[in-house]
């Protein structure tokens, strides 16, 4: 894997979600500020799944961190349950070109669901919540 730093999240890592995983970032890395990225935004299950599509009209809202200690990659790798076998993995780690507040392009990795989408809903406004 190549030698990044960057990481986009844009959903249970995000701030205001409490779990171990998060903490760990926070603790981790430095919050760079809120960023987005064309795809498409779908609620899974109690968490959300994204698609980056270049040319979507629809954006993927998020938040970008600078990681101090880039080994936590992969402990988030176990948390999103990327596998070495790609295709049984339910997210893959992919390097993806993400927007700052500024419209600035920052490459960061970015966990993109890895399962059919068809019969998931849509968040349409690229945004994801505690509540549906």
């Amino acid at each position: 894997m190549e030698k990044l730093y960057n990481l986009f999240t844009y959903g249970t890592l995000m701030q205001g979600f409490d779990n171990p995983y998060a903490r760990k970032l926070r603790l981790s890395s430095n919050y760079i500020g809120k960023g987005h990225f064309n795809g498409k935004l779908f609620r899974v299950e109690w968490y959300p799944g994204a698609l980056y599509e270049p040319d979507a009209p629809t954006m993927v809202y998020g938040e970008i961190y600078h990681l101090n200690a880039p080994e936590i990659l992969e402990e988030l790798d176990e948390y999103e349950d990327v596998l070495e076998n790609e295709e049984a993995s339910l997210y893959v780690r992919k390097v993806v070109p993400v927007r700052n507040s500024q419209e600035m392009v920052i490459p960061c990795w970015v966990y993109l669901y890895n399962k059919p989408v068809s019969d998931l809903p849509l968040i349409e406004d690229g945004c994801f919540k505690t509540t549906p």
